[in-house]
């Protein structure tokens, strides 16, 4: 398991300034995920699956929906069952 930290409007892996991993959303009454970036050399070892269920986690204290514009995030959210009931699509 990765060390995810958060910022304000995103979830990230490594230094702030240039994380090898990140998650970036904006929150209204939803939570939007806009973009999700994985570095090369850590591609295909689930760290962008462990930000989204990072979003999902916190979406879940706040109690709130995700929309996910991220194809990447859509891609996820869709996939596992696990997620059902706290995302809305179609994208």
């Amino acid at each position: 398991m990765a060390n995810i930290k958060q910022e304000d409007g995103r979830f990230f892996v490594g230094n702030g300034e240039e994380p090898d991993a990140e998650v970036s959303f904006r929150e209204t009454d939803d939570i939007v995920i806009e973009h999700t970036l994985v570095k090369e050399k850590l591609q295909g070892d689930g760290l962008g699956t462990q930000l989204i269920d990072h979003v999902v986690d916190y979406a879940k204290k706040q109690d709130k929906q995700i929309i996910p514009v991220c194809t990447f995030a859509h891609q996820v959210l869709s996939s596992d069952k696990k997620y059902d009931g706290f995302w809305e699509g179609p994208l």
